[in-house]
């Protein structure tokens, strides 16, 4: 038989761990020091692995209870029941940790080890405030800290002190334990016990109170001091945490992408570790890092579920916290009534804690949801309770979301100067401690109350600043992030653009405009490298592999749900389309949460180029004399038209409004869609455009026939839409005698600084890809070869016609024939189909597209979603992202044989040296003229977005295929 002392303690462990019964037999001959040695170190191991593997915790522990009842000694079992305890509330069951620290403490009670029973008071006072036990765990505690002190027990009077500081933290008395947390910090350093196993814990927990305290300089100092004493313990969960407490800090200063970067790398650690409960504290921290972004939808769903889990550990302080997230989301999507009600139940829970920083949190949360619904009074009176309660706590940041909120009631009261002081107080605070989300909203105030006051030039300085303050904060954002982090910051904005607007400042209101639609879009066409997904790390490949497989499974439950031919009929026992479609909106889910990451991982592996917005000069330097640019604006009731030439720019209020423009718009698609399913030739397609051309008439009657003396004699329009605008084909707008079309060049921008982008220069040649559908689109082919035979170059047909041609060298033309989609409901999930699966927005922005031009002769990839800052969400953003030049695209579906004439009409045009422009204008007046009663949705479905000008050098026509 082996000797114990001839094993190392792991190879002892292990054997212990399987169980074996020759080892039970030895522990049975172990002498009572041989026996201690062995407990000894196995607690130690224990305790070394709460932050490593907390169920290998309780494994250790449950190998002490059995050596002491082997050897039937009390004091070895008392031990393993406290290490059982320790290791069960590190797994979340409290209850059940509470009783065994409990068991042991009578064991060691009535063995007389005084020392034993004050150490299984430590363990109880972290479950405490879960079990709504502070009082008496607290009081237990005092008793075992005069005991340690006693016997001279300075590390576990150490940890104590640590243990009771946490209890304070978490019920929100942080002054109390920050001085707990030092006194620990103090004993240790005293005994220079460098290699303090707790080192990275209290670090942390200094760190986290001075986050609450608003101190966050000295949070980071602590917890990077974390973060290196977790390293050098290889402490996994000690590491987690320190970056889990860096992200709330990056996002209270604004940096949202870093700080959702660091929670999910966080909550796979955890989950891959089987910590369940730590990964729901992480999930915690995302949905706060959500209600940031404005991503209440995702906040809601995820506090559920977080709450849900909550509940399975009995966890009711960080149950109760969640609450008051969950609460914050529903108000946001103003479900008030739903948000009151979660309130009332988080502060049931605060009220039996005792917790009055948490209570006055709640109270904060209802001020706000009182003002969001008018309760004007009600908003002040709780903002001025707890404005004083968060002063006495020190609590930084609340106070100056509360005084902020007193100012926001005090303003709508037009108490203007008790709202100026609370709102500079407000802007104090912000400023010191760098929140720059109140530092917007604190000048928006500010810059109000300037306004009503009359002091227009002081308005302007902090409205100027409120929106400087939304520029920093956006350029680190990824693509997915930005455009719901600024669905609310578009106050600043609005607001001083209606005040240049009514000062008669034409110019610096266009650029303020432009200011905010270029800023972005030229910026990620500037830094297109940030766009791209890293396929170098072993994380980023493992994440494509997934995205690959669910995008597979994705388009067969789709098929499948939408019925399509070819799919259903393979399968007779294929499941329902109900059920398809949960699959489906369940691996989209996957596929977004996928895509994030990897737009979270790639981000910042590049240095960024900074581009600034062009302002009205660069753009008008680059209009002829022959060309006229309309910018259109909606500051949210009312429609405004800026005419810029060459030497002059012009502003014009509109007479519609969103609710009238919204209905013409209804009508004119509902026109749309019934000629698009009667078809070309149905009888009923006169009465049909006629229709269309009535309403067409009432829109440029309200949106171009009020500017006409600024544009009736040029040859082109360059026309930047806003809002709704977005989804109006402006070269179909009818003037009771002709479509804009025939009158003039057309030309969409997004934004008017894309007109100083130069277009690329390429090879002369094409890259066409056709797909029929699965024959329902026959001709895809004839138009291929067309452009083909013009241009020159390659095409790839049917199952040819794959997604990996796209990494091919640019030349001047990407044509692509197929089916698109646009997804209203999801428009980033919009798609292009080709032999080899769905062509999907995101994939674009992986490849080099700096063509020319490229023609989308695909169903509706013209069309896009207009998101806040006016960023426009579908294919078409996607190519031009990609470094494309110019876009022709389809804005709905396009009848077969039609598409392939007007592809030939277009072509011919651009191999003669026309521009883009004049190309497109001359085909769809050549469809028009041949078929001139033909509804316009059949010849006027496509647009040209981006660059107008002739391709670099007309190319040599050159052996088919």
């Amino acid at each position: 038989m082996d000797k114990w002392e001839d094993m190392d303690i792991a190879t002892l462990m292990d054997k212990l761990l399987r169980g074996e019964a020759a080892t039970e037999a030895l522990i049975a001959s172990l002498n009572e020091s041989e026996a201690s040695t062995v407990v000894d170190r196995l607690k130690s191991e224990a305790d070394r692995h709460w932050y490593i593997d907390a169920n290998r915790s309780l494994a250790l522990a449950e190998l002490i209870i059995q050596i002491g009842r082997v050897r039937n000694n009390d004091w070895q079992i008392a031990l393993g029941l406290m290490a059982r305890g320790d290791a069960l509330k590190f797994i979340g069951q409290f209850d059940d940790a509470w009783q065994a620290f409990d068991e042991a403490g009578q064991i060691f009670e009535t063995i007389g080890d005084e020392v034993g029973w004050a150490r299984t008071r430590i363990g109880r006072l972290f479950s405490s405030v879960e079990l709504n036990r502070v009082e008496e765990a607290l009081t237990d505690a005092d008793i075992a800290r005069e005991i340690f002190v006693q016997h001279g027990e300075n590390e576990r009077l150490a940890i104590l002190l640590h243990n009771t500081a946490i209890v304070h933290m978490l019920i929100g008395d942080y002054h109390h334990a920050l001085s707990l947390c030092h006194s620990a910090l103090q004993i240790i350093e005293g005994i220079n016990d460098e290699k303090y196993r707790f080192f990275g814990q209290l670090y942390n927990d200094i760190g986290y109170v001075h986050t609450m305290l608003g101190d966050f300089r000295q949070a980071l100092v602590s917890f990077e001091n974390a973060r290196t004493s977790s390293s050098a313990q290889s402490e996994l969960r000690g590491i987690a945490l320190a970056e889990i407490n860096i992200a709330h800090i990056f996002m209270t200063q604004g940096h949202h992408r870093r700080a959702l970067h660091l929670l999910l790398h966080a909550r796979d650690l955890y989950i891959s570790e089987k910590f369940l409960l730590d990964s729901t504290r992480v999930n915690h921290d995302i949905v706060a890092n959500y209600l940031f972004l404005n991503r209440y939808l995702e906040a809601r769903d995820l506090a559920k579920h977080v709450i849900d889990s909550y509940g399975t550990y009995n966890a009711i302080h960080e149950e109760a916290q969640t609450l008051l997230l969950l609460a914050s989301a529903e108000a946001e999507l103003s479900n008030y009534e739903e948000a009151e009600i979660l309130l009332d139940q988080a502060k049931s829970i605060f009220d039996n804690l005792n917790a009055i920083p948490w209570i006055a949190t709640t109270q904060l949360r209802r001020a706000r949801i009182a003002l969001k619904q008018n309760n004007v009074p009600t908003a002040r009176q709780i903002a001025t309770d707890v404005v004083e309660k968060f002063n006495n706590s020190g609590q930084q940041v609340l106070l100056a979301e509360a005084m902020l909120l007193h100012g926001q009631a005090n303003f709508v009261e037009q108490n203007l100067f008790v709202a100026e002081q609370s709102g500079r107080k407000a802007l104090l605070i912000a400023r010191r401690n760098n929140l720059p989300a109140l530092r917007y909203s604190a000048h928006l105030l500010l810059g109000h109350i300037a306004e009503v006051e009359g002091n227009d030039r002081q308005a302007i300085r902090r409205y100027s600043a409120a929106i400087a303050t939304v520029e920093r904060l956006q350029h680190e954002l990824t693509i997915t992030l930005r455009a719901g982090f600024l669905e609310d910051k578009g106050g600043a904005l609005r607001s001083l653009l209606a005040l240049y607007l009514r000062k008669g400042q034409v110019g610096q209101a266009f650029d303020i405009l432009e200011r905010t639609k270029s800023q972005a879009l030229l910026n990620y066409i500037a830094n297109q490298d940030q766009l791209r997904w890293s396929s170098d790390d072993p994380a980023s490949q493992l994440l494509i592999e997934e995205l690959n497989r669910l995008r597979e499974e994705h388009q067969w439950f789709y098929q499948l749900a939408h019925n399509r031919p070819g799919y259903k009929d393979e399968q007779k026992s294929a499941i329902e389309p109900e059920q398809a479609l949960a699959e489906v909106a369940h691996r989209e889910r996957r596929m977004r949460q996928i895509t994030e990451q990897l737009y979270l991982q790639s981000a910042g592996s590049t240095i960024a180029t900074g581009i600034q917005a062009p302002k009205l000069p660069d753009v008008q330097q680059q209009l002829d004399q022959h060309t006229t640019l309309l910018e259109f604006y909606n500051d949210g009731t009312t429609f405004w038209a800026f005419t810029i030439t060459p030497t002059q720019i012009d502003v014009h209020r509109l007479s519609v409004d969103t609710t009238q423009l919204d209905r013409l718009l209804t009508q004119l698609q509902i026109n749309l869609d019934a000629a698009l399913n009667t078809g070309p030739q149905s009888p009923t397609g006169h009465n049909l455009t006629k229709l269309a051309q009535r309403i067409l008439t009432r829109l440029y009657t309200a949106l171009l026939e009020p500017l006409t003396s600024h544009f009736q004699d040029q040859q082109r329009l360059v026309i930047v839409p806003y809002g709704l605008l977005h989804y109006l084909p402006f070269h179909l707008l009818y003037n009771g005698a002709q479509y804009l079309i025939e009158g003039y060049e057309i030309v969409i921008l997004p934004a008017a600084g894309l007109i100083t982008q130069p277009s690329p220069l390429c090879q002369p040649g094409v890259l066409a890809l056709s797909h029929s559908w699965q024959q329902r689109l026959p001709r895809t082919l004839s138009e291929a070869q067309t452009v083909q035979q013009l241009f020159g170059g390659d095409i790839y047909n049917e199952e040819t016609a794959t997604r990996d041609h796209l990494q091919t060298h640019p030349t001047q033309i990407l044509h692509i024939a197929a089916h698109g989609k646009h997804r209203l409901d999801q428009p980033e999930l919009s798609y292009i189909e080709l032999a080899d699966g769905q062509l999907w927005a995101d994939d674009l922005l992986q490849h080099d597209l700096s063509y020319e031009l490229i023609t989308l002769s695909a169903c509706e990839t013209g069309r896009a979603h207009a998101v806040a800052g006016d960023e426009l969400i579908g294919l078409g953003r996607g190519f031009l992202y990609a470094g494309a030049g110019a876009l022709i695209t389809s804005l709905w579906r396009v009848e077969d044989d039609l598409a392939v004439q007007f592809m030939e009409h277009l072509y011919q045009e651009l191999s003669k040296g026309d521009s883009k422009a004049a190309a497109l204008r001359t085909a769809q007046i050549t469809m028009l003229t041949q078929h001139p009663h033909l509804h316009p949705v059949f010849w006027g479905a496509f647009q040209l977005v981006g660059n107008a000008e002739p391709l670099s050098a007309s190319a040599e026509k050159t052996v088919a295929i």
